[in-house]
């Protein structure tokens, strides 16, 4: 592989990580048929790492 392909692939991989995160976030956001702020969602996050 070319260093230009392997650049196109990390490219790829990262916008396909960033839109995993972003559907992520709105599950977290949506959860139970509620919706939640963002402040709440980033504390539920943090809450699950520390109870990691």
């Amino acid at each position: 592989m070319t260093n230009s392909e392997d650049q196109a692939r990390l490219t790829r991989l990262q916008e396909i990580r960033d839109g995993m995160e972003g559907l992520h976030a709105n599950a977290l956001a949506e959860r139970d048929g509620r919706t939640f702020t963002t402040e709440e969602t980033l504390a539920l996050i943090e809450r699950r790492n520390q109870s990691k």
